[in-house]
């Protein structure tokens, strides 16, 4: 520093001090003097142990520096910010005279109780201060010089200053510079603390966060060292999470081979079924694997899912469906009867065997047992059996275990898995498939093709058929076991023809439902309501609601009248056309599908449309069929011209 730097510094602190006095002279006088108010007790304790961490640090710093002035007759002080003494270290007698003014541990040092003076000067103006002598407005602090600097923490808030006392015989020019150097180490040991502290609560939220995670959480080095290891992933794959870490994971765990590859080429994944062998045990998971990549190598970090949390939420928006028994007319005793026996089948988790003729409702009477059942927050997963009348098919159906070069494929049981498993056309299923339906229904488990291991699986199997399957179980056609499961709770839903009072109810309720899309009020006379409960309705409930909605487009006014209806309705049919409650058994499989396809014609007058959707077929594989079997539609067209 040069001479001009130190005499326009003097010149400041010169400026300070006198403006110091300016404001002492107005309520103190210099010639008094009263020892400082001290802090005590718990008040003294309370104080400490907020500065605890200045103290602890600055204790030290002090120690030091006072070895490094060998017994120098001075003292070495700690102040907060508000100026109050919290401890004293430094040659004994200064100590004792330094006592005998009361400036003792708990004192407070501030200008309006001690005057113009270094300790209270420092904090006050936030910068380093030296006083001495005559600089003293107080003449009882005259023979003394006090070098002090004020310490701030990371934030840059005043945490508390170092102060130099002596007398001035022994003052020395280095003085203020040696407080300066002390304060500085301080302050950066505050920060250090501080920065040290607030990275060890972020580690500490971290792990919590991790630790309270459903999912597990592993991490390892670029040399496969596992690093951390939640409780949640050490459950799953039976490891001590303490005597884990530090290990090489190879040494815990058998990994399959597409981790294995994953980690080599430090390629992610995401939601990946896998299987790990552990304990010599086999654990089926779903993971998603991170690579991080650093300058001193490769780390990884796994999560590995909840398995059966990751079907919920893959099926949590699959099948759901909104029919419920209330939305069922209730005005014929065969729609009671029909409630009455759908309510007690959704009371339990037994499989539930639907019978009837095409179109009499039964997966609209499934959906309402689903609601009502235990199972209704879960999935509803409609399969057509008709799909899966070949094997081969059989990888969509059970599932397929994860290879080393591809992932797993769930099942349609695995989808359903807390939920309904509705089996459209039973009879129609692969025996291969049913012996695996039959596992599911007796054990609870499913065992994937090309897979080892069983999956629990919780369904509620409602199936459905068209034919006798007593008769296909005599012809060994269908699983005797399976039938006897499916045939506990068996519901017959006759076909309208032999439930016309149930048919005005239909009829109001379907209108009822077209009445938002037309945004009109629709209503059918007498004479028409009349016709059709007289009709015999081979296409029945679904036959019903085609021919409803049609008639509602051509209505006047939203008045269905006779002449609204289509002639074929009043036509007699002969006796022997009208289809019975099932189809005979002894047919073959390629029989019955011929059947079903005349059957659709017959019921939509031929109209592709509503043949796919009565047959829940795609109108593609609707064409081939019907050109496999010579099916004209155009034929049905022109007989119910007639």
């Amino acid at each position: 520093m040069t001479s001009r730097e130190q005499d326009v510094e003097k010149e400041e602190v010169s400026s300070l001090i006198a403006r110091s006095w300016q404001r002492c002279d107005r309520f103190m006088q210099r010639e008094t003097w009263q020892p400082p108010h001290q802090a005590q007790g718990l008040t003294f304790e309370s104080i400490c142990r907020r500065k605890t961490t200045l103290l602890t640090i600055g204790q030290a710093a002090l120690e030091d520096a006072w070895e490094y002035m060998n017994n120098r007759p001075c003292a070495l002080l700690i102040l907060d910010e508000s100026a109050c003494i919290l401890c004293c270290c430094g040659d004994p007698y200064t100590l004792a005279q330094l006592a005998g003014l009361g400036f003792l541990a708990g004192s407070y040092c501030a200008e309006s109780i001690i005057g113009s003076c270094a300790l209270s000067l420092a904090a006050l103006l936030g910068q380093p201060v030296r006083t001495h002598g005559a600089q003293h407005f107080k003449q009882a602090l005259h023979p003394w010089s006090f070098s002090t600097t004020p310490v701030f923490d990371n934030h840059g808030r005043l945490s508390g200053s170092i102060s130099l006392c002596c007398l001035n015989e022994q003052q020395a020019s280095s003085d203020l510079s040696l407080t300066l150097a002390v304060a500085r180490e301080v302050g950066n040991s505050l920060i250090t603390d501080s920065l040290l502290a607030e990275s060890n609560r972020h580690l500490n939220q971290m792990y919590g966060l991790l630790e309270s995670m459903d999912d597990g959480v592993m991490a390892w080095n670029e040399q496969g060292v596992l690093q951390f290891l939640n409780v949640q992933a050490a459950t799953l794959l039976h490891l001590d999470a303490q005597v884990s870490q530090g290990k090489n994971l190879s040494e815990l765990v058998t990994l399959p081979a597409l981790l294995r590859r994953a980690i080599k080429h430090a390629r992610g994944l995401n939601h990946t079924e896998v299987t790990f062998e552990s304990q010599h045990q086999f654990i089926d998971a779903v993971i998603t694997l991170k690579p991080i990549v650093e300058e001193q190598g490769i780390s990884f970090i796994m999560l590995l899912h909840p398995v059966e949390q990751m079907r919920q939420l893959m099926t949590s928006q699959l099948g759901k469906v909104s029919y419920t028994f209330e939305q069922m007319s209730a005005d014929d005793q065969e729609s009671r009867r029909l409630i009455h026996f759908g309510r007690q089948a959704a009371r339990g988790s037994f499989p539930v065997l639907l019978c009837g003729e095409e179109g009499v409702g039964k997966e609209l009477l499934s959906q309402a047992i689903h609601n009502e059942s235990e199972c209704a927050g879960g999935p509803y997963i409609a399969v057509n059996c008709q799909l899966y009348a070949d094997s081969a098919l059989g990888q969509d159906f059970m599932g397929n275990a994860p290879t080393d070069d591809a992932k797993g494929r769930l099942s349609r049981l695995e989808l359903a898995n807390g939920g309904t498993l509705f089996l459209e056309k039973i009879e129609y299923l692969a025996p291969e498939l049913q012996s695996g339906l039959l596992q599911v229904i007796k054990q609870g488990v499913l065992t994937r093709l090309d897979a080892r291991r069983l999956i629990p699986v919780n369904v509620k199997v409602i199936a459905t058929t068209t034919v006798d399957l007593s008769a296909l179980v005599e012809q060994n056609r269908f699983s005797r076991q399976l039938y006897y499961a499916l045939h506990s709770f068996e519901i017959v839903i006759p076909p309208l023809r032999a439930r016309r009072s149930s048919i005005p109810s239909l009829v109001h309720n379907r209108l009822h439902s077209l009445e938002k899309r037309f945004t009109s009020k629709l209503k059918v006379d007498d004479d028409a309501l009349a016709q059709l409960v007289a009709y015999s309705w081979p296409g029945n409930d679904f036959e019903l609601n085609s021919v409803i909605e049609n008639i509602a487009i051509s209505s006047e006014n939203g008045r269905i009248r006779l002449s609204h209806l289509p002639e074929y309705l009043f036509s007699e049919r002969p006796a022997g056309e009208n289809p019975s409650t099932l189809m005979p058994a002894s047919l073959t499989f390629s029989s019955i599908e011929k059947e079903a396809i005349i059957h659709a014609a017959r019921v939509t007058s031929g109209r592709v449309r509503e043949m796919s959707q009565l047959l829940n077929i795609g109108r593609t594989t609707l064409w081939r069929k019907m050109k496999q079997y010579e099916i004209d539609a155009s034929q049905f067209k022109r007989s119910h011209s007639n």
